[in-house]
């Protein structure tokens, strides 16, 4: 039986997913394929800590679920120690709640200010906080997160792009 938030199919991709306030991921096409598999670890951890923000303005959370592990003692045990198998899972997609934009952007935000040289290796915090004020709908904040911090393609022409506009300020 499936709740009522439960959604049958994968949402329509890119995803942004906000890990524990701190952590950025666009999933995406490419990207989808990584959560299909999972270590033991991987099934016993809480996925509450993360969660993820559709096109559709929907905040979801993902469960992945296998008939081939057992939550036991003996089995959290073992995979947080000397034994990890890895296991084809089952997305469970489930809907959680609704956003605003401006809400998304100030996670996003909350995530920059916490960053630990990850999101801003190539720019500076201010300019990537910039760029994600200055995003008019969901694709155009996904694109500057790929485009600054996730997939990053031309170092040098962002961060002559970031050099640039800290010197207009």
């Amino acid at each position: 039986m499936t709740s009522k938030n439960q959604i049958s199919k994968t949402p329509t991709l890119p995803l942004i997913s906000i890990y524990k306030n701190t952590g950025i991921e666009i999933i995406n096409k490419e990207t989808i394929k990584y959560f299909e598999r999972t270590s033991a670890y991987g099934l016993i951890q809480n996925s509450s800590y993360v969660e993820i923000y559709s096109s559709e303005m929907e905040i979801l959370n993902l469960e992945q679920k296998t008939d081939k592990f057992k939550n036991t003692k003996w089995n959290r045990f073992l995979a947080k120690t000397v034994y990890n198998p890895s296991f084809d899972v089952t997305l469970l997609w489930k809907k959680i709640g609704t956003y605003k934009l401006t809400e998304l952007k100030a996670k996003i935000k909350v995530c920059i200010e916490k960053d630990d040289d990850i999101l801003t290796q190539f720019v500076e915090a201010d300019f990537l906080m910039h760029k994600v004020e200055h995003s008019t709908d969901f694709t155009e904040l996904v694109n500057n997160l790929n485009k600054y911090c996730i997939e990053v393609k031309n170092e040098e022409i962002i961060r002559k792009e970031n050099d640039e506009w800290n010197n207009k300020k």
